[in-house]
């Protein structure tokens, strides 16, 4: 009766243990990757063409195309057109939450730590303030981590950084595998998970299945992480219309105090010319 229930108690004991292992590496599958995204040294597909989904108007100072493109590295031209912004407003300040696309060139960069990850290498300039934190989630709205900003600037103390010091924002992204160009796909965007955001929101955003994303990242997603998906072609944004503004209004009469000026000299100096003639000639007459 004893060795039974002892056999039951290990049983029991192992079923647990492999519960909980199922938990953990379901846990551990769904954590955001701080520190980026692993990549095959060797793989085909690197370097590659990328974009970025970035939300203009959200951080101070970024509330314009000129703005962003100094942010990434890029032109304004090479996030309008992309972004279905057309040329007219290429100066035209942004709207809260504006939906843009930033190209990014994406690489496999090998670590300090002996790793690989694929990211897009953007140099920021510290200003005053500036935390790698601040920044991540600030100018480049989570697209990077501060822990992946230390991996990849190992000579920099974050505690200490100097204003004017250049840092490397690594930019998740990630290229293709030839599995996924075979079948079409051209490019990824790297989609930071918003508050309410699903699989089935940014498939319907980005106008792809579900499984396309998921056979990427996988089913399960956090807040704040980077998704990258996959698309045979870029969506066409919706941009806010934009009125441009009139020209002032020329004035009406622009010279014509210029004018009466001018008109009141040569009456005044004819007046004084003929009463100097008048007096020399009644002078002459005395005479």
């Amino acid at each position: 009766m004893r060795s039974k229930h002892h056999r039951s108690s290990v049983l029991l004991f192992h079923l647990l243990s492999f519960l909980l292992l199922v938990l953990f590496l379901r846990r551990s599958h769904a954590q955001p990757n701080t520190t980026g995204y692993g990549c095959p040294a060797n793989r085909t597909g690197y370097p590659c063409q990328a974009y970025a989904f970035y939300r203009g108007s959200l951080a101070t100072n970024y509330t314009d195309l000129a703005s962003i493109g100094d942010l990434f590295g890029v032109s304004r031209l090479m996030i309008a057109d992309p972004s279905n912004i057309s040329t007219s407003a290429l100066s035209a300040p942004l709207v809260a939450d504006q939906p843009l696309l930033v190209p990014l060139t994406c690489s496999c960069n090998p670590t300090s730590n002996g790793t690989n990850i694929s990211y897009a290498n953007i140099t920021y300039t510290i200003r005053a303030g500036d935390t790698f934190y601040r920044v991540s989630t600030g100018p480049f709205e989570n697209l990077t981590s501060y822990q992946s900003v230390e991996l990849v600037n190992p000579s920099l103390v974050p505690a200490n950084l100097f204003i004017g010091v250049d840092v490397v924002f690594p930019i998740f992204c990630k290229c293709l595998n030839e599995t996924q160009s075979r079948a079409g796909v051209k490019y990824t965007v790297s989609y930071v998970l918003q508050p309410g955001d699903n699989l089935s929101s940014v498939a319907s955003r980005f106008g792809v299945q579900e499984q396309s994303i998921a056979g990427i990242n996988g089913q399960d997603t956090k807040t704040t992480e980077t998704l990258f998906v996959p698309v045979s072609k870029l969506p066409n944004l919706t941009q806010p219309i934009v009125t441009a503004p009139s020209p002032a209004a020329a004035p009406r009469h622009p010279r014509r105090r210029n004018e009466q000026g001018s008109s009141w000299g040569w009456r005044s100096g004819s007046e004084f010319l003929g009463l100097s003639l008048s007096w020399r000639s009644c002078s002459r007459s005395t005479e």
